[in-house]
Parts: C-alpha cells; structure tokens; sequence
C-alpha cells in the first residue's frame, strides 16, 4: 500500500471590478420614417439599448496551488500529526 501527501496552499484574493461599458436596459423610442414601414400591424415605436457603466463592486476569489505531493510507501500517520501541528 502507498499513501499519497499533498500540501495545498488557499489564498483569499479581494478585487474590485466593475466600470464597464455595458448594456443596462432598453428604453422605447418611436420609429423614425426610415426604420418605419407603412404596415398597419408595425408598432409605433421600437426599443433601442441604453448603455452606462456597471457598478463598481469588490470580488473575493479563492485560489489554490498545490505547492507538494509525494508518495510514500509508509507512513507514520502520528508523525505527519506532529509535525502539521508543530507538537
């Protein structure tokens, strides 16, 4: 039997984002004569995009690394203990 240690490292990472062009919405505007057709079933107005900057908001992004791995063929499970645990 062998026994397979890894030692992963966790890091928190805090970001902001945000700032970007983007569509928020749309809003209803009437149709000009050249996007107007002369159907009787065309609506009157047509929806065009509206466009602002995204709010400005703070990520947290976990990100882990494996920083070791070995494998074994024993081991001694206490003394793995001790030394994580600085015993």
């Amino acid at each position: 039997m062998s026994y397979k240690i890894t030692i992963t490292q966790i890091a928190t990472i805090e970001s902001v984002a945000g700032k970007e062009w983007v569509q928020i919405g749309t809003k209803e505007v009437p149709r000009e004569d050249r996007y107007f057709q002369q159907d009787k079933d065309e609506p009157k107005t047509r929806l065009e995009p509206v466009y602002g900057y995204s709010p400005e908001i703070s990520k947290r992004k976990i990100m882990t690394e494996e920083v070791f791995t070995q494998t074994v063929p024993d081991l001694d499970l206490a003394a793995v203990i001790k030394a994580i645990n600085k015993i």
